[in-house]
């Protein structure tokens, strides 16, 4: 009985070893397939992003509010970001800043171009601009449904004009642009190109709202990989130039040139995270209603508001920031029927979003609406100061009932995620804990000196943990897989060099172990999934999410599908040198001679 139950336990210790070898298997197998459809479907749903609630059917407000300031030119240089003022020259610029109303604007992850652009002739943040959150190629690009200045431009009885990349043609509607000049080439040869049709278009009288943008410092940027270079500061020259080309085309008495970047840019070319390098741009405004100044930080948001003001129309029907009064000479009275104009935009969509959130029987604070009723009350009085008083506290409520139903409905979706993957990782954990077997202390340290060195390598490369490290999203995945390749093959190289110098002989062993440590490199690279997933959820639905979770799920994602195919493979050339190793060894102390190892002759 004895005998029998020996000869059982050694046949279930053997099984046991076959079992964890397949287990490995099915696990890496599942783990890499499971990451590749995450991955298509996070991407799809970038691509696919719409806003939480259909901006399309907002309602339009007033169409006329306030008698036109003045004409008004806004120069949108992509890629100008606020530490441009400081790295380079910049005469023309820097004296209208000094000359104008100037601040640093600051905008919100993701901080794309297209999304970026949308933002500061929306007024809308990138989560309801409309434009998904990664730029696209013009064949993908539809026109947006969000309300614009443009639109509220031409309601209002103005005409309007748009130069610049020719992606704005799919952007922007037709039917809301009198003049347009878009072009495809790209570099300084199409500003120059854009520089001419401006000064051409501004002779015309006749249009009260132009936008025009400036793409070769990007473009030039992005080609160099960095901001240094001769072609960096030539690019910086030309555009600084054509700034004093459009001023001294334009009558400042009667206008206004606002001057912005739409996103900076990091020192490898990056974009895209939230980075002060990339999310603080200049703002300089000068011309007619302008007061002189430098003033505190504004939001990206809060400039198409302003635009609207200006032109004495009303504000983009989803815009969420508000009007620089402070830089604005403004009348009283002009001031309050703007922020009352502005209060009942806000009132708007801050009650369309709490329907599309909470369902048709959601509906804002009576309080809110009382104090906008009041505010007009008291302008009918000429009590301006109390209007504009209570219009701005009206108005900033909505703006908290739009954060407040926003965290609350991201939060409730955050506490099944947070169990979920809690007890992935537990379950996870507890499955690798029980196939433990010979070696688990090499396993651990090598999977740890593979996720060092690849962290390692990734800083090297001048990178940080920000999605602004997404170079080019098509050349992402073969940029990760580098590294991870080059970090998993040193550990691997660690696993095989110790099995070696230990002398394992069991061919069964030898791929557990091997098989072990893939299983656990991936779980070490696994791990910031768990939070993503807590955070983020699968995809992108409603919500722009925080884009630190983003760069940690996006590359995690291909992290892990790299490890988990390449601990597939490796465990077998592993087993098999080692085995070589072994029998090249038993071969030669077999060929050795036997000696005898008695005393000498002649010792006794």
């Amino acid at each position: 009985m004895y005998t029998f139950l020996v000869k059982a336990g050694i046949i279930c210790e053997e099984m046991s070893k076959y079992l964890s070898i397949v287990l490995s298997i099915v696990a890496l197998a599942t783990i890499m397939v499971g990451a590749f459809s995450w991955t298509r479907a996070f991407y799809a749903s970038v691509k696919n992003y719409e806003p939480p609630l259909p901006v399309a059917n907002l309602t339009v407000p007033a169409e006329t509010i306030l008698p036109q300031t003045a004409r008004v030119v806004v120069v949108i240089v992509s890629g100008l970001g606020s530490e441009w003022l400081d790295s380079f020259e910049w005469p023309i610029l820097q004296q209208l800043a000094q000359t104008g109303a100037n601040a640093t604007i600051i905008s919100e992850p993701p901080t794309y171009s297209q999304t970026a652009r949308m933002t500061l002739v929306t007024g809308a943040s990138a989560e309801l601009n409309g434009v998904p959150p990664l730029d696209r190629p013009l064949n993908e690009l539809t026109a947006t449904t969000t309300d614009t200045v443009f639109a509220r431009a031409r309601a209002g009885g103005l005409k309007t004009a748009l130069l610049g990349r020719v992606d704005w043609r799919t952007l922007i509607p037709r039917d809301q642009l009198d003049e347009t000049f878009f072009i495809e080439a790209p570099g300084p040869e199409a500003d120059s190109a854009t520089l001419d049709a401006s000064l051409l278009a501004l002779k015309d009288t006749s249009l009260d709202l132009f936008v025009i943008q400036f793409n070769g410092l990007n473009w030039t940027v992005k080609g160099q990989g960095s901001l240094t270079g001769q072609f960096v500061q030539t690019a910086v020259t030309q555009t600084d130039e054509a700034l004093g080309q459009l001023a001294r085309a334009m009558d400042l008495n009667n206008s206004v040139m606002v001057v912005v970047g739409d996103h900076g840019l990091t020192s490898t070319a990056g974009q895209g995270g939230g980075e002060p390098e990339v999310s603080q741009q200049p703002l300089v405004m000068i011309g007619k209603g302008i007061m002189p100044g430098d003033y505190s930080a504004v939001q990206q948001v809060d400039l198409a508001p302003t635009l609207a003001a200006l032109l004495g129309v009303a504000p983009p029907s989803a815009a969420q920031g508000r009007v620089l009064f402070e830089m604005l000479d403004f009348e009283p009275e002009q001031r309050v029927v703007a922020q009352l104009a502005l209060t009942q935009q806000r009132l708007n969509l801050a009650q369309a979003y709490l329907v599309s959130l909470n369902g048709p029987e959601a509906a804002l604070p009576e309080s809110l609406l009382t104090d906008f009723e009041q505010s007009r009350v008291k302008l009918s009085q000429n009590n301006l100061s109390g209007a504009f008083e209570l219009a701005r506290l009206a108005q900033e409520g909505a703006d908290t009932q739009i954060l407040q139903a926003r965290a609350s409905r991201v939060q409730a979706e955050r506490w099944p995620r947070l169990l979920l993957a809690g007890l992935g990782l537990v379950v996870w954990f507890g499955l690798m804990w029980q196939r433990r077997g010979f070696h688990v202390g090499l396993v651990v340290i090598a999977a740890l000196i593979t996720l060092a060195l690849y962290h390692i390598l990734f800083q090297a490369q001048g990178y940080s943990y920000s999605i602004s490290s997404f170079y080019s999203v098509a050349l992402l995945p073969f940029d990760i897989a580098r590294r991870t390749v080059v970090s998993f093959l040193v550990g691997g190289a660690l696993v095989l060099v110790i099995l070696m110098l230990v002398g394992e002989k069991d061919w069964r062993t030898l791929l557990g172990t091997s098989y072990g440590f893939g299983v656990m490199t991936t779980f070490l690279f696994a791990l910031p999934l768990f939070w993503a997933f807590w955070q983020n959820g699968l995809t992108i639905e409603r919500y722009f999410p925080a884009p630190t979770p983003v760069f940690w799920q996006v590359t995690g994602l291909l992290e892990v599908m790299i490890v988990a195919g390449l601990g597939l493979i490796l465990p077998w050339p592993i087993m098999a040198f080692n085995v070589f190793i072994n029998l090249a060894r038993r071969h030669l102390t077999d060929s050795q001679p036997q000696t005898d190892r008695g005393p000498l002759p002649g010792l006794r």
